[in-house]
């Protein structure tokens, strides 16, 4: 039985989707705007807080928002493909402005190959960890909620938790992430250089 159709209204695709990414795409620009003017701050003590505690906003949003936005969407009743898609809209979003940041002193076809940033591929990857373990969290709930012997833990969710640990470790943790940052870079002199 699917406890998303029986239990859950479907509300309207504003209040679905685009409310609950917009609330991290706002979080996201206003982080970036604050760290990006606290240079205007006088007081050096209070130009380091605020942008140290933007910046961390501006991480969080980030690199976390899908555990705002998968929940949300799954308790105003979208489907598993409007959660994915709900939840990677702030980091398409994101990744579309670092294109536009680095196209600046890149030509077209390095830009492109920006996209396979070790950064910028652990962003995904940690998605899709944190949409499984939204999944899990939800069904949780959902089963407490309603009673009913609906499977919490299935293979789909509990594999893009596996693979965010394992991108996570290969990307930021081995090495410090200098590793992969290497081997992105030697892909960028093979092609360009």
């Amino acid at each position: 039985m699917n406890l998303v159709n029986t239990t859950i209204q479907k509300t309207s695709y504003t209040r679905r989707i685009v409310i609950p990414s917009a609330i991290v795409l706002v979080v996201m620009a206003l982080s970036f705007i604050v760290y990006w003017s606290a240079w205007r701050i006088d007081s050096y003590s209070l130009h380091r807080f605020v942008s140290h505690f933007s910046a961390v906003v501006l991480f969080i949003s980030i690199g976390f928002g899908p555990l705002l936005v998968y929940p949300v969407a799954y308790f105003r009743g979208s489907g598993a493909g409007e959660r994915i898609y709900a939840s990677l809209i702030p980091p398409i979003i994101w990744l579309f402005k670092e294109l536009i940041r680095v196209s600046e002193f890149f030509t077209f076809s390095e830009t492109l190959y920006f996209i396979f940033n070790p950064l910028n591929i652990m962003i995904f990857i940690g998605a899709f960890g944190l949409m499984g373990l939204s999944e899990l969290l939800c069904r949780r709930r959902m089963k407490k909620r309603t009673g009913e012997p609906e499977k919490v833990i299935t293979i789909l969710p509990v594999f893009a938790m596996c693979l965010a640990i394992v991108g996570l470790y290969v990307f930021m943790i081995w090495g410090g992430g200098v590793h992969m940052f290497y081997i992105f870079m030697e892909g960028y002199k093979a092609l360009f250089i």
